[in-house]
């Protein structure tokens, strides 16, 4: 079975850092990336997230490709902006790239999340 995005960018936090790997999902996210075992100072990952978190990131996958999730990291921004409560949901919608409706559905799925079902144990 698949992880899911949000399984994916744990792991992937585990592994190098949260705020490493919320970069390289802004930066590489939706698409199956090469590393290699030892990552040279021009390559685009260590420009993207420093020497050591490059290692990092090397130490763990090496050698071959992994799948940078996109769609985890979008997520977990819109609920970040929410929660700041210093953005409208259209200004949400152009910092992330999704539409309004889809931030609308986002925060609803959230709030549906959070609110206990009719039948759920107190």
């Amino acid at each position: 079975m698949a992880a899911t995005g949000e399984q994916a960018m744990a792991e992937l936090a585990d592994a190098i850092g949260e705020d490493a790997a919320r970069e390289l999902a802004r930066r590489f996210g939706g698409t199956s990336l090469y590393v290699p075992r030892m990552v040279g100072d021009n390559h685009p990952v260590c420009v993207a997230l420093g020497r050591s978190a490059a290692d990092r990131l090397a130490a763990w996958c090496g050698g071959s490709a992994v799948a940078i999730p996109k769609q985890a990291e979008r997520r977990a921004r819109v609920r970040e902006l929410r929660r700041a409560g210093k953005v409208t949901v259209a200004g949400i919608a152009l910092e992330t790239g999704f539409s309004e409706r889809h931030v609308y559905r986002l925060l609803r799925a959230d709030d549906d999340a959070r609110q206990p079902g009719l039948f759920d144990p107190q």
